[in-house]
């Protein structure tokens, strides 16, 4: 498959263009992108051997496509809340297949049903029953790349731009019991239950226990976001110590996951 760089790059770029330039979320999301690309590309490299030649640089593609319905969800609904208003993964994934933007992009259709796939499955809390192979290993590979990413953006990004609920709330809020089960028994929490903004927040440190590919793993215990986020201070003691507890299983996890 042809998947020219430059090109991508360009429609993509004239596509976010249209909207505003100036908005801090779009900027957001475009850097994002970018980054999803890269590690997308970089895990792909890592699992090179499971990797056909044609199949070679879908990793970065998908990166570069998963978020594309962000933009148009800002501006209908002025939030990335999908809860709020939209499926975010569904939406883009209708403007490029439905709407047709993926011509734009790249002219070969042989791709396009594990393309839409992945796309549309990227912010699950797991993978839609069927999927085999191929499919299987772009979706989780995409997924992999945009949590690793997402950590960063959580610790760089203004508190205010991401959550729908204050510092002081998050500072003496508790950890549901079900959710800290669920994070003791390494799953990814599950947004539905989560009763409180500690919940949410542990949500995403639980990100880690849905990563697939070692390279993952590296590339979180590298960057270090996650370390970060594990060290909050709270200024509930029975969070605190939950807090600790979850921080030892974590860094206990990532190290059985990956040895240098």
């Amino acid at each position: 498959m042809n998947i020219d760089r430059v090109r991508i790059k360009r429609v993509f770029r004239e596509y976010t263009d249209s909207y505003d330039s100036e908005d801090p979320k779009v900027r957001l999301k475009v850097e994002h992108t970018y980054r999803v690309a890269e590690i997308g590309d970089r895990i792909e490299r890592s699992e090179n051997s499971r990797i056909a030649e044609a199949d070679r640089g879908l990793g970065w593609l998908l990166g570069m496509l998963h978020d594309i319905g962000r933009f148009e969800q800002l501006r209908r609904y002025h939030t990335f809340f999908d809860s709020k208003s939209i499926d975010h993964a569904e939406l883009g994934a209708d403007i490029l297949f439905k709407d047709g933007l993926i011509r734009k992009l790249i002219d070969d259709e042989v791709n396009d049903n594990l393309l839409e796939k992945a796309v549309r499955c990227h912010n699950k809390l797991a993978l839609p029953d069927g999927l085999e192979g191929r499919e299987s290993f772009f979706a989780n590979l995409l997924r992999d790349a945009d949590k690793v990413d997402i950590l960063k953006v959580i610790c760089d990004t203004p508190f205010d731009d991401l959550n729908d609920f204050t510092k002081e709330e998050l500072a003496e809020a508790a950890i549901s019991d079900d959710v800290f089960a669920e994070a003791m028994s390494h799953k990814t929490v599950n947004r539905r239950i989560s009763k409180t903004p500690m919940d949410q927040y542990i949500n995403k440190i639980t990100f880690v226990y849905g990563l697939v590919f070692p390279e993952s793993i590296r590339l979180v215990k590298e960057q270090g976001y996650l370390l970060q986020m594990l060290d909050y201070r709270t200024k509930n003691p029975e969070t605190e110590e939950r807090l600790k507890t979850i921080r030892k299983d974590v860094m206990n996890y990532m190290d059985s996951r990956v040895k240098y």
